[in-house]
């Protein structure tokens, strides 16, 4: 008998392992290949998922993109036809667009992107402004921007200027005679031989020297200013120093060194300080209108308005109310508008005081100048005695001071003089809102008893208006918080280079002028007359505006305010 093996008694396999451990192995083999099957399936499956997830993230973010597209398509579209605001679902263009009821692709080619859009234009005649909401779609993704649309505005700077440059109604004989100055400065820094304004060592009309120095004073920004809110100008500008720009910053005009300003070369170190990377911006210019008489016909018959004849004085008060002396008003044209005496505000929120009329059929005709008051041949009593300021007569000339209560655009034929603060009766952050709109100058009023240099203190009269004899103070650290726009000079300070410095002149909302208007003096950088600056920008207008108040000639069409909703339900 052939007898077993020691490793075969022992239970060893003929590979050497042991019997036992050989099913031990077989189980861990089949257990780690289930657990890799596994792993591996996860992995899969993690995988899909993450790319549904990631499918679902690039959906998102391109449904936002095809929203945005939907803005610009619309803002497209307006520029290219400036009555487009007048269509909608109910009143389709004639052009096919079917952004307005249907979803539409975005154009550039083939893309799964979509948009569609709905418009409001219902405040358009009173604020300016189209409401636009759009909705894009990529997938089953979809976002929606709501976004209000406005044309490029005097409302969107805090200051605008046309011309960097004295106003030419200033010049009085040296270098310039006011007519000779219209001819000379009444133009931009660049434009070439006859056609730029008149400034030293160049050759700027046929036959200029600049002898004795006959040529344009040019206003700088210097080292005290600090403008607190977007720039625009349609000229080049001047620095002097270290002038702050500490908001969107642009020009029309790009000077000679390839910048959109020049530099002093009196100052130095010229080192201006620009906020935003990349100011000053060139932009296109934008165009003063002619005159503000669009605004009376706001207060014809029927309309709402109020229309005031000759030189107006206006107090606005904190309940709502105004009071009106206007002596050579007859016929208003709608009521209340009271005269002589405590009123309601417009209905509208307008309110025009023109010239006397020079025709006698005109309901608001008066023959010549027939008041003498405090002593003056003007029926407010102005100038008030010791003032060297003169006044017209029969001149629609606005004479302001108050709180308002409400919102209201003040227009006037000739001047607008501010004769005390200005405020807001629900501070800058209600609604109330106020818009000054001269065909001439809007001035800080500024009784003063010495001729421009005399900067002594006696030289500031008190300014109590003579119809309110009882103030007995000077007008110091004035406030005004208003849209200011002088659509043919300046905003300027009543004999600003006379009399002891008056603090700081402090304006709340937008200025926007012909020309640079000068508001004090200064010597070594210190203020030597008048006011020194602190102009900060009313933010409420990028979306509002006082009532009808008046916009460029011609401007495009742009996105004021930008914003993210709910995608509408009607498109869930």
């Amino acid at each position: 008998m052939r007898r077993r093996s020691v490793a075969s008694r022992a239970g060893i396999g003929p590979d050497g392992a042991p019997r036992s451990e050989r099913g031990f192995a077989l189980v861990a083999v089949m257990t780690t290949t289930s657990v890799l099957m596994l792993l591996a399936i996860a992995v899969v499956g993690y995988g899909v998922g993450s790319q549904n997830i990631s499918r679902h993230d690039q959906n998102w973010n391109a449904a936002l993109a095809a929203a945005e597209a939907g803005i610009d398509e619309y803002v497209f579209r307006l520029n290219e036809n400036a009555n487009y605001w007048q269509y909608n679902a109910a009143n389709p263009p004639p052009d096919d667009n079917t952004a307005f009821t249907d979803w539409t692709p975005v154009p550039g080619g083939n893309t799964p992107a979509l948009f569609r859009y709905d418009v409001d234009a219902s405040t358009i005649a009173t604020d300016g402004r189209v409401r636009l909401s759009a909705t894009g779609r990529v997938g089953d993704a979809e976002r929606n921007v709501y976004a209000t649309l406005r044309r490029r505005s005097f409302l969107d700077y805090l200051y605008f200027t046309d011309f960097e440059t004295l106003d030419p109604a200033s010049y009085t004989g040296s270098p310039f005679t006011a007519a000779q100055a219209q001819t000379r400065c009444s133009k931009h820094y660049l434009g070439g031989v006859n056609l730029q304004r008149d400034v030293d060592d160049r050759y700027d009309y046929t036959g200029d020297s600049d002898s004795s120095g006959a040529y344009c004073i040019e206003i700088n920004f210097v080292s005290a200013d600090a403008i607190n809110g977007p720039l625009h100008t349609n000229d080049s500008f001047l620095v002097c120093g270290s002038p702050h720009f500490n908001g969107e910053t642009s020009s029309s005009q790009t000077a000679g060194n390839g910048q959109p300003y020049r530099t002093n070369s009196g100052c130095s170190p010229n080192s201006p300080v620009f906020a935003n990377a990349g100011d000053p911006r060139t932009l296109p210019p934008l165009t003063m209108p002619p005159s503000n008489s669009a605004l009376k016909a706001e207060t014809n018959a029927g309309v709402g308005g109020c229309l005031y004849t000759g030189p107006t004085r206006i107090k606005l008060n904190s309940n709502g109310t105004m009071t009106v002396k206007s002596p050579f008003s007859k016929q208003t044209n709608n009521a209340p508008c009271p005269t002589d005496g405590t009123g309601a505000l417009p209905s509208n929120g307008v309110i025009f005081v023109q010239n006397v009329p020079s025709s006698s059929s005109d309901a608001n005709y008066t023959s010549g100048c027939p008041y003498y008051v405090s002593g003056r041949n003007h029926p407010l009593g102005l100038p008030r005695s010791s003032d060297l300021n003169s006044y017209g007569c029969r001149d629609g000339d606005v004479f302001l001071e108050g709180t308002l209560d409400g919102q209201l655009t003040i227009a006037a034929d000739n001047n607008i003089d501010v004769t005390w603060h200005v405020t807001y009766a629900g501070g800058l952050g209600g609604d109330d809102l106020l818009g000054l709109i001269a065909n001439n100058h809007v001035e800080i009023y500024h009784p003063v008893s010495c001729t421009s240099g005399g900067t002594s203190s006696s030289c500031n009269l008190n300014a109590n208006f003579p119809t309110e004899p009882n103030r007995n103070a000077k007008f110091t650290n004035a406030t005004v918080q208003a849209a200011i726009l002088s659509v043919n000079h300046s905003f300027a300070v009543q004999q600003y280079g006379a009399g002891a410095p008056l603090g700081t002149l402090n304006v709340d909302g937008a200025i926007a002028q012909r020309y640079r208007g000068p508001v004090g003096t200064t010597s070594s950088g210190s203020i030597r007359s008048g006011y020194a600056k602190d102009y900060v920008y009313d933010q409420r207008l990028k979306y509002l505006s006082p009532p009808k108040f008046l916009d460029p000639v011609a401007s495009q069409w742009g996105i004021a305010t930008w914003a993210e909703n709910e995608v509408p339900t009607a498109y869930r």
